[in-house]
């Protein structure tokens, strides 16, 4: 989950792993070919009939649709306008930033065919309502929100609605809506396929490279040293504090336990990093995305893993390495 000036208590609760991407979890189906410049299609009845519904069924009023103003995506919710707003231009802003990125590191990322779906709420109660009772709930109230995979959404709620003298732009919890939405744009750009085996070590790698993105700066971009996730090394017995790369690539659950989170989560900033940051690694990295987006159950993992990556014993050494330069930062 995401660690921020805000959620230093919340960072070692534990979390669902698959179907809800929790900032503390593309192939081509579903995507359009002609680039970012074309507009995505409008989200049809059918789509947005169910969030109406749940919303009626939660007792919600006041749900109301707005569009981001370059139509990437749609929000919905009972957030009052201006909040809504400044969600979703963080969201358009954050899509630029994130397809140039990826472009110049010779990634195809694609239009999603549909614009991005962002229920935006006015309060924690309003989210609470909403979630209902899902695994996860609690832990996505106390962070801000969540993406949840399987129905392509990214919900979140306006935290420090009840303080007035804050304007919304203050008010939108940056780092929640930053991680969760990398998420919901790596699955929706080619980039991961919503339908794959993915570990979640790769999933919340790339969440984690890019979370410390700020609106605010027009210099900002992706891949900045994470030095709140490096923190775990940097405690007693922290250069101890490492899991296997074969392991974290393959056991998902060290994202949820609470004696394993936070440096699992480290790790996988690391891992992502590492590749994306080396030149002569980069190519591996696309080849092994490319070989994961196929795969629809995680037996395949570890062959995938040695075939793109190499050896995974050296690899590990070499993680090991590169964290270690990066905490000297």
């Amino acid at each position: 989950m995401p660690k921020s000036p805000n959620t230093e208590g919340r960072w070692e609760q534990g979390i669902p792993r698959r179907k809800w991407m929790l900032g503390a979890l593309f192939g081509t189906i579903g995507l359009a070919k002609a680039g970012w410049c074309s507009s995505p299609t409008e989200p049809t009845a059918a789509e947005l009939a169910p969030i109406f519904a749940r919303a009626k069924k939660a007792k919600l009023g006041g749900f109301e649709r707005s569009e981001s103003s370059g139509n990437q995506y749609v929000g919905i919710g009972d957030a009052p306008a201006e909040f809504r707003t400044e969600a979703l231009s963080i969201c358009e802003s954050l899509a630029k930033v994130y397809r140039n990125y990826f472009e110049t590191k010779g990634f195809e990322v694609s239009s999603p065919e549909s614009r991005l779906i962002v229920i935006i709420l006015k309060n924690k109660k309003s989210y609470k309502a909403f979630v209902g009772d899902e695994e996860g709930a609690d832990v996505g109230a106390e962070v801000g929100g969540h993406y949840d995979v399987e129905s392509n959404q990214l919900v979140v709620f306006d935290s420090l609605h009840n303080d007035d003298g804050l304007a919304a732009s203050a008010r939108v919890n940056t780092f929640t809506l930053v991680h969760e939405a990398i998420h919901q744009l790596t699955y929706n750009t080619g980039l991961l396929e919503r339908q794959a085996d993915v570990p979640v070590a790769v999933s919340e790698g790339f969440a984690t490279f890019g979370e410390l993105w700020q609106h605010s700066n027009r210099r900002s971009t992706l891949g900045v040293t994470n030095s709140a996730r490096l923190a775990v090394f940097s405690q007693p017995d922290g250069q101890a504090a490492w899991i296997p790369v074969e392991e974290i690539l393959t056991n998902d659950d060290l994202f949820s336990a609470p004696d394993t989170a936070q440096v699992a989560y480290a790790e996988s900033w690391v891992l992502v990093h590492y590749f994306m940051r080396t030149p002569s690694k980069l190519p591996k990295f696309r080849a092994y995305l490319d070989a994961i987006r196929q795969r629809r159950d995680p037996s395949h993992r570890l062959e995938d893993a040695r075939t793109h990556l190499g050896d995974l014993t050296r690899l590990d050494k070499e993680l090991r390495q590169y964290r270690n330069k990066q905490v000297r930062r």
